[in-house]
Parts: C-alpha cells; structure tokens; sequence
C-alpha cells in the first residue's frame, strides 16, 4: 500500500527524470533558444518577459501539458481557457475595460497556446499595460466624479457583482457604472459610521483611491509574469501553480510560521479578499467577529495604524500584511454579511493557533429512545483536522501526536468505561490534512486491509490503499456529520464509512477537493543561477472503495441537514475549470451490500426533516440557514440610503431575536445588542462559552434514531 507521500514522491521522480527531455522536445522548433530580443528589454514600466522568463515559461507550460493527470493538449481549447481566465484576472468586475476593449482583444482568443508554445508573451503584457492606462483613466475620473451631487433617495439598486454582467459599451455607459459604485461606497461609510458627514466620507473615499491609484504602479519586477504563468496553471486545473523563487521563499517562511498569525484562510474572489475558513482555536475564531464570507477591504498594523486599503491587491500581498509576530495586533477593516452589510473593524491579537483546539475531543450525551422508555449514551468525537506529527514520528518520540492515536484514546474509554450505545464522529469544517491519518484513523470503525481509497495518478496506475497498522476497535452504530467545508481528507474518510456501511453520514454535501498536486522545483530542469521557481502539478485523483471520485461533486450525505453556506460560493464546483467527477472500478475488497439500506435512509431522513418542522430549536436554525443563503445570493444593493440604514437595522433586529430565543431554549441568558456585535472583543469569552449547536444535536438525535432502528430489530 502507498501513502500520499510515497505516491506523490514515486510520481514525483517519473516527471524529473523526463522532464528535461520533455521541455526541450515537446514545442520542437522554440524560440527559447534564440538570443535576448535587446529592443524588448528596453522597454518602459512593464517591460517585456526576459529570456529567463522565457525559458521558465517554456519549462513550466511542457510540464504542465506533459504531467498534468488530465494530459491537456495545449491547443486553441486550452487557449481559450487561458484568454477567459486572463481577462477575468485583469478586469474580474469589468469596470475598466469598455467593449471596444474587449473587441480589439477577441482576436488573440485562439492564439494563447501559440503564445505560450512560442514563449511570446508580448500580447497578454501589452494587454496589461492597456489596464494600467484604463485603471488611471478611471482613479482620475474618481476625483472629479467624488466633486459631483449625489442623490441618496433615489429609486435604484446598484449589481455589486459584475463578473456575469456586460462590458461598459461606451466612456459615457462606464462613467454612469463608476458614479454608482461610488454611491454604494459613500453609503457602506455612512450606514457603518452615522456621524460621518457627506463631505467627510467622500473624503475617506479619496483617500482610499489615492492609495489604490498609488498601488497599481508598484508592481515589482516578475510579479506580471507571475500571474502569466498562474493563468496558465489554472487553465489546467484550480490547484495548479507558478511559485516564483521569491514567492516560494515566502511561502516557506508561511510554512514555519503556520501556527502563528489570526488562524484564517484567504481567498483571492475577483478582486476582493475574503474568508473562506476560519482555523478553530485560532485568534480569528477567538474573537466571534470573523465570519466565512466577510470581505476584507483594508489592513491595519497596531492599535492606532492607518488602514491600507486591500481592494485589488495580490493575494500574497495580503497575507503579508496580515501575518505578523506573536502578540501584535493587525485590525481588519471588513464588510460582514457575506460581503454585502455595513463595514466592521476587527482588532486581533495575532498568536499561534491554540493545538488543543485542534485535537480530537470527546464527549458523552444521555439521551432518551424516542418512546422513552430506554435511555442512550452517545459519545461525540469531534475532529477540527486530520493531524501528525511528522517529525516526532521520524524522531521515534514515544508519544508523538496523531489524529489516530488521540482518538483511540478518546474511543477505548468511551466503549470500555462509558460503554456508548453509539458515536458520533463531527468533521464539520474539518478541511483535511494527512492521507495516513484517515487511513489509519478508518481502519478503526472497519478493520485493517480494506480499501478506504483509491489513488490513480496521471500515468493510469491505480494503488488501492488500507491500513496494515491498526484493527477494528468499534463496531457499533455511527453517524458522521460533515458541511460544505468538509475536505480532501475528511471526504475520504466519510466516503469510506460511507462504503462500508459502517455509518449513516449526515449533513450538507463535502467540498469536493478529491485531487493531488505536487511541487516540481525547476531548478531541476534549468540552470539555478535563473532562480526559476516551483511548478505546481496536479498529478493524482482521488476515489473511494465504490470507484467515485470525491472530486467535484464530494461526498453526499446520507441525511440531508440545512446549510447556511451557498454550494454556488464554497467548495470545488464553484471553480472555473475544476477537473470533473468520474468513476473508476470498485476495489476488488468493495462490497455493496454492507451499504446501509435507502430504506433506513428514508426513514432517517423523514424523521429528522419532521423535526425541522415541528421542534421550535430546529424551526428557528432553519430561518437562520435560509437568512444566511439569502445573503449569499443577493447580488443587487439600494442606493438609497435610507432604506439601506431601515434593511441593515431591521436584519441585526431579527438576528438578535433569533439568536436570543434560540439562546434561552437553550437556558442561557439572552445578549444586548452590544454583546451581539462584540466590536471590541469584550465579550468574546462570554459568547463561545454559551455557544448553540443545534446541528451536533440533530446529528445525536439521528443517531438516536439509527440506535431504536436497530433495537427494533433484535
């Protein structure tokens, strides 16, 4: 059997062994191998690709057509991807670029993969340099169009994401567009600040722009053909890349500094940054005030810095400024309600992510038969990651943390001493971590040596993977609750209890990242003097023991629990390009009469989803959810700012309601308004101490129900 890092590595040494042959053999006929153009090089402000970068294009864009698990032809299909991927990059919200732009652009459309064959790279940087002419076009225009009357009690409503909208067909359509979002930010500035006066706020908002104005000239030198090369990755896949030397310096330093920052992972959505996951434990977490979804718009260092405004700044660049030394803190200058409410400052101290938040923990629930006449003890395992310690285990540290062993501590005394009639196993917002682990950690609800995935990398070859180290501990009823936020390992693991018949999964459908990359360092191919940076390939695909893959669609559950997050926003699919679902052969181990019943299902499911209906706890979480994936899909804000200050009032009311009464079914004490929105982290110990989780006890509840199913048997 081969574990992720086995596989990956013996993938890994096929592609370097070739990939010097492929480089210089697959575009036969480049003109890599022509001397430096001297007239290019003088070129102004952004110059054109040096004959490094040339040569590093050449490299990177043969592996990727060469290693990639898809094994993508660049050709005029793949040049379109490129050409739509570019434009998204240079204008995601087209406010920039008119139509007569994007005509003059249309005839490259088909000739991306000439262009990256040919490591020509002169149009899509001469494309660039027409976005650095329109974005000072447009920051010039912001001055004059701020100096103008505006009309807050007007009747329109402004689109705030554009990326499935039309070009601006005209200067005049364009001018129109950039007066209403100008509109929109003025209000953002007064709804959050109600002594902020106009002139004040138009202000601020210069400033903002002055930055921005500033910024778009700064770029340093490689970071153009850095994003060249990125598109071109993403072409391929989502999770393929172009580190440069430089980027990749950073990301090691990331690395050995995983632990310490705010405990948040960032998203590069269009041109804002947003949450797409919050570490549990984290200093982020901590505060109750960083919600997925918010968008950051500005970073402040200290307790008094001036905010930098972040609106269209590079992803890294972000980090950078967020990530900082133990006990500093950075303020978050954020806009909550999935990007669409009232701005928020968030002040965090940045820490190491606490590891005992990220530990397996357990718990014992008593809980009634439905009819009541037997009482059930149900255990809870919650799992935040799939964990290891690499270098204990090397180092052969006796007691080395691992997801197994701690469960394994948590199980033995939960079946031995508390004896649980059954257990649930929480992997909500568990978004992965070591392949090992959730082979290990699986082997204990299904014994050792059966398949619980299958990995087949771009050469066809499939190894089908199990345990040889642990046995079968537990064999009772289980229930594994997962979300959208659910992945790569956690899949694996649902998948495979899934498979086995060994547990009812509960839940919203998984993320769906079921794919493997690995890091080429292409030093290997050119000289090092280049510093030509890392390649990031996706060379494997995940399936489970029934031959599906986790990848795009996930893992659905068994019984179907109300989500607040928006399958259209977070996970795999939403992705442009994502390599798609199939299926390859079960293992030969795969059995698929152990499946659990639709029978059992459907009786699960009407059960719980009566509960929904009837029970005030559920009711209430389920107007909660439905107000959440509202938020997700409003795609249209008044510019009226009136009616906006009445809508933003009117939903924290209604929050505070349904949160209150939620609290007090729960017998906690109901919150102020000003220990709701907790802007200064006051009461942040307050909140995650009186923490309500309606979903962990429906998941109890439904395996409850699994426990009476089965005594009605015996």
């Amino acid at each position: 059997m081969l574990n992720e890092k086995k596989f990956v590595k013996s993938q890994f040494a096929k592609i370097v062994s070739s990939a010097l042959i492929a480089t210089s053999l697959l575009w036969g006929g480049l003109s890599i191998a022509a001397k430096p153009n001297n007239d290019i090089e003088k070129r102004a402000v952004i110059a054109a690709p040096s004959y490094n970068e040339q040569l590093i294009n050449s490299a990177h864009s043969a592996i990727l057509a060469q290693y990639h698990y898809d094994r993508l032809p660049i050709d005029n299909v793949l040049s379109e991807r490129i050409y739509t991927l570019y434009l998204k990059a240079l204008d995601p919200q087209k406010v920039f670029f008119t139509q007569s732009d994007i005509d003059g652009f249309e005839q490259y459309r088909y000739q991306f993969d000439d262009f990256v064959k040919r490591s020509q790279l002169d149009v899509p940087y001469d494309m660039y340099r027409l976005l650095l002419q329109r974005m000072d076009e447009q920051y010039a225009l912001v001055k004059e169009l701020l100096a103008e009357d505006y009309d807050f009690d007007v009747d329109k409503k402004i689109i705030i994401q554009r990326k499935d909208e039309a070009y601006a067909k005209d200067q005049a359509a364009l001018r129109s567009l950039w007066k209403d979002r100008l509109q929109n930010e003025l209000i953002n500035l007064m709804v959050t600040d109600e002594k902020l006066s106009l002139a004040e706020a138009k202000e601020k908002l210069q400033k903002r722009y002055n930055t921005r104005s500033k910024r778009i000239h700064d770029m340093e030198e490689g970071e153009l053909f850095s994003l060249v090369m990125n598109v071109i990755s993403l072409s391929f896949d989502p999770h393929s890349g172009y580190y440069s030397a430089k980027q990749m310096e950073q990301f090691n330093i990331s690395m050995s500094l995983s632990l310490q920052g705010i405990g948040t992972v960032l998203r590069q959505d269009d041109d804002s940054v947003k949450i797409v996951e919050v570490v549990t434990g984290g200093p982020a977490d901590l505060t109750g005030q960083v919600q997925i979804g918010d968008e950051i718009i500005g970073v402040a260092q200290g307790e008094d810095g001036e905010f930098v405004d972040i609106v269209g700044m590079r992803l890294d660049k972000v980090v950078e400024m967020v990530r900082g030394e133990k006990g500093t803190t950075v303020r978050l200058q954020m806009i909550g309600n999935k990007g669409k409410g009232a701005e928020k400052i968030v002040k965090i101290i940045r820490d190491t992510v606490k590891l005992e938040e990220q530990e397996a923990k357990s718990e014992v629930f008593n809980m009634p038969s439905e009819n009541g006449k037997e009482e059930y003890k149900l255990g809870v395992i919650t799992l935040p990651a799939f964990y290891s310690d690499f270098e204990g285990s090397k180092q052969g540290v006796e007691d080395f943390k691992s997801t197994t062993r701690d469960v394994k501590k948590l199980l033995l005394p939960l079946i031995n001493e508390e004896d649980i009639d059954g257990l649930v196993i929480d992997l909500r917002g568990n978004g992965g971590g070591s392949l090992t682990e959730v082979i290990d950690l699986s082997a204990l609800f299904i014994g050792s040596n059966k398949t619980v995935v299958q990995t087949r990398g771009f050469d066809g070859n499939t190894d089908a993977q199990g345990s040889t180290v642990e046995d079968l501990i537990y064999s009772g009823p289980m229930v594994v609750l997962v979300d959208r936020l659910s992945a790569s390992a956690s899949e694996i693991f649902a998948g495979s209890m899934q498979d086995q018949g060994r547990a009812v999964i509960a839940g919203s459908t998984s993320f769906g990242k079921g794919t493997v990359q690995t890091m080429i360092d292409l030093s290997r191919i050119l000289a090092k003097s280049t510093k030509p940076g890392q390649s990031k390939v996706t060379i494997a695909k995940f399936y489970r023991a029934n031959g599906e893959t986790t990848q795009e669609k996930g893992v659905v559950p068994d019984v179907t629990l109300p989500s607040s997050y928006d399958p259209t926003e977070i996970g795999e699919a939403k992705e442009m390009y994502v390599m798609s679902w199939d299926t390859i052969e079960a293992a030969p181990d795969y059995d698929p009469s152990v499946v659990i019943k639709p029978s059992v299902v459907d009786k699960l499911q009407a059960k719980s989803s009566a509960r929904f209906k009837t029970d005030e706890k559920h009711q209430i979480y389920q107007r909660q959810a439905n107000k959440t994936l509202d938020l997700w899909k409003i795609n249209e804000l008044s510019l009226n700012l009136q009616a906006r200050k009445e809508k933003l009032k009117a939903e924290e009311a209604e929050n505070l309601e349904l949160q209150n009464r939620m609290r007090v079914l729960y017998d906690y004490e109901p919150l102020t308004l000003e220990e709701f929105r907790n802007e200064d982290g006051t009461y942040t110990k307050l909140l995650k101490d009186t923490e309500t989780d309606l979903i962990l006890e429906e998941g109890l509840l439904i395996l409850r129900d699994v426990v009476d199913l089965q005594h009605q048997k015996k």
